[in-house]
């Protein structure tokens, strides 16, 4: 097996290789134009007798930090160990780059035991909560430019918040880019139109840019009336937006569960678990 950057013209065969992945609802079709023309990430493709059999991703996201990403291998050579020979090329090069760490969010057990076995730690693993949408005109608060520091300094000091941190174990389990939640992180974000903050900034949700269908929080920061009211707006905005509902991705330890759970959001068993795990170079 061999590994070379992907080219404009792999991409028919590439679509081929994913249309298996999620029922067809893989996403990298969507990206694929995209990350071949980014200069800032390194795009791969896996090649055995000159066929492309796979392709992976590697690309920066923070400073010494790295996201790996799009682990693909046709179903026609899975189970040879070239999805684990991808992976350590990839960490070799990142190792090279002098990167101190690589990051990465899956959905996939299988892919899971992967990771693990190479070393991977598992930060953290949340599960999946739904609530269909709700007609109503009390939507959550948006967070202004220039709130970011604020809201950052609320997530360390207010108890309640600190603790739903501390059960993310600090980072925000997006797939597109898995970092920690700093002032930074919010400051962006809030320009992107992406916080909702309950009453009196008391909790916070971070969403994905992808919404399909779904309303989707990858992050969920509070707990009781201040949270409830949050994700009641959640559902509310869902339907001003014509989706079918929220989504909210919590770990186990989150304090507010129940609070989600009194407002009509029930976990998803039949939708697996958001995994993050990382590993120190």
């Amino acid at each position: 097996m061999t590994l070379r950057p992907v080219r404009p013209a792999d991409r028919d065969r590439i679509l081929e290789i994913t249309r298996d992945v999620w029922g067809g609802r893989d996403y990298l079709p969507e990206v694929f134009d995209a990350w071949v023309a980014d200069p800032g990430g390194t795009f791969q493709a896996a090649e055995v007798e000159g066929e492309v059999v796979g392709v992976q991703r590697l690309r920066p996201i923070a400073p010494g930090i790295a996201l790996y990403e799009g682990l693909r291998v046709a179903s026609t050579h899975r189970r040879r160990g070239i999805a684990r020979s991808m992976l350590r090329q990839a960490l070799e090069q990142a190792r090279s780059l002098g990167l101190r760490q690589v990051r990465l969010y899956t959905d996939s057990e299988a892919a899971s035991r992967l990771f693990a076995s190479e070393g991977f730690r598992l930060v953290t693993a949340c599960a999946v909560w739904n609530a269909g949408r709700m007609e109503g005109d009390d939507l959550p608060r948006l967070a202004r430019p220039g709130e970011g520091a604020a809201l950052a300094a609320r997530l360390r000091q207010e108890p309640e918040m600190a603790k739903s941190l501390q059960a993310y174990q600090g980072v925000n389990p997006d797939w597109s880019a898995v970092v920690d939640v700093d002032a930074d992180l919010l400051e962006r974000l809030a320009g992107e139109g992406r916080v909702r903050l309950g009453p009196g900034g008391r909790a916070l949700a971070l969403l994905r840019t992808d919404l399909r269908s779904r309303l989707l929080a990858t992050f969920v920061a509070g707990s009781g009336a201040a949270l409830q009211e949050l994700m009641i707006g959640l559902r509310f905005e869902a339907d001003g937006q014509g989706l079918h509902g929220a989504t909210a991705l919590l770990p186990d330890r989150h304090p507010g569960i129940e609070d989600l759970r009194q407002v009509g959001y029930d976990l998803a068993d039949d939708e697996g678990r958001a995994y993050v795990y990382a590993l120190d170079l």
